[in-house]
Order: C-alpha cells, then structure tokens, then sequence
C-alpha cells in the first residue's frame, strides 16, 4: 500500500465537494467523511497519521472505529428489548468525544436498528447498552463497569493499558506510533457475541490470562 497523506485526501475531498454548495454545508460534509475515511483506512492498515492526530481528531477517529465496530459484531436478539430497539452506544462517566460521537452515528442504521449515544454516570444504567466506552480518564473503574454488565451482551471498549487483558472486551493502543486495537475472545465469549473474522483479523488477539502479574 502507498503511504497514506491525510492532507491529500482533505484536498481531494475539497474539491470533488465544494463544487455548487455553499462552503458551510460542504465543509462540514467533508470533516465527516474525512474522518470516515482516516477511520477505515486505519482498520485497514494502522495508519500512523491517526496516532499522531490532536486530541479532538483523535476522538473523531475513535468515534468513527466503533461505528465500525458495531457493524462486525452481532448480538443476540435478547440483548434487545425488541426487534426495533437501537443499537445503544454508552459512554461511562468522563466523555472525551465532545459530539463527534453523535455526529458519526447520526442517521446511521445497523441491521434495520437505528444506533443511538448516550452518556451514562450511573452503573445501574449500563444495562441498557450495548456497548460501553470507557476512558483513560475512567480506566480504574472497570472492574466495577464489568461486574454491572454481568450476564449482559454489552462489549466494553476502552483504552487503559491492559483494558483487554483485564477483562475488557476491545481495547485501542499504540503500536509503533500507530493506532490499533486488540480484541478479548473470552470477554466476546463470555458475553455471547459474535465479531466477524473481518474485524479479528485485524485486531490483536489477547486473553486474560496474557495480563502482567502485579507486584
């Protein structure tokens, strides 16, 4: 694959858009395909650009990779409260995504469901997602997150170091300046999902028992 340049893609963008509709409108048209783009292009090859981003484009980039996540996981239709309930995206606590979140999904669908954010302080809430994020800024919190969300089929994202070794189920990092994620197949067993082997493919594998000793 040829080396990826973010600002080609933005100009070539702009003018394949610009062209007949007002400036606002199509700007805004192009940041959100922008950072669809950047997004799967990162699934696809662990772009560096996206790990080098500021924080604000980081978290687009991020908001974008659980859209895309939800569209390789299947869940079980009791995970639902009904055929047409929404695909409900939850982040615990502190929210580094500002409205990127929102502004990714928005009119998007998923298997006929509509995919809905919201912001969840409560961890009695949490049932009522299926899948939480939680941040850095939330990290020592997950052991509680994971005990409300036990005999659910919600799949916890986050970013803490070890998150999937301890029980998380998708976990991003860094690697070699670059942006991936890692995947715990006993934490996606263990809440009776299903991930595509598209989405395992390009994830790194890792189990519970992969988590560093404490001292």
């Amino acid at each position: 694959m040829p080396p990826f340049d973010a600002k080609r893609v933005r100009a070539h963008l702009r003018r394949r858009r610009l062209r007949g509709r007002p400036l606002h409108a199509a700007q805004r048209r192009v940041q959100l395909c922008d950072v669809v783009l950047v997004s799967l292009l990162c699934l696809a090859a662990a772009i560096p650009t996206c790990a080098q981003a500021p924080p604000s484009v980081e978290y687009q980039v991020k908001a974008a990779f659980l859209l895309n996540f939800v569209k390789f996981i299947e869940w079980p239709p009791e995970a639902f409260q009904s055929e047409r309930a929404p695909i409900t995206l939850c982040v615990f606590g502190h929210d580094p995504f500002d409205s990127a979140l929102d502004d990714i999904i928005r009119g998007r669908t998923v298997n006929n469901r509509a995919i809905l954010a919201r912001r969840i302080n409560e961890l009695r809430d949490l049932k009522s997602c299926q899948l939480v994020f939680v941040s850095a800024a939330e990290d020592k919190r997950l052991p509680e997150v994971l005990n409300s969300l036990k005999d659910t089929s919600a799949i916890v994202v986050g970013e803490g170091e070890s998150f999937a070794e301890r029980g998380g189920g998708i976990q991003f990092f860094l690697e070699d300046n670059r942006l991936r994620f890692a995947v715990n197949v006993e934490a996606v067993q263990k809440a009776r999902l299903r991930l595509s082997s598209k989405l395992l493919a390009l994830a790194r594998i890792v189990r519970e028992q992969d988590r560093p000793k404490e001292n």
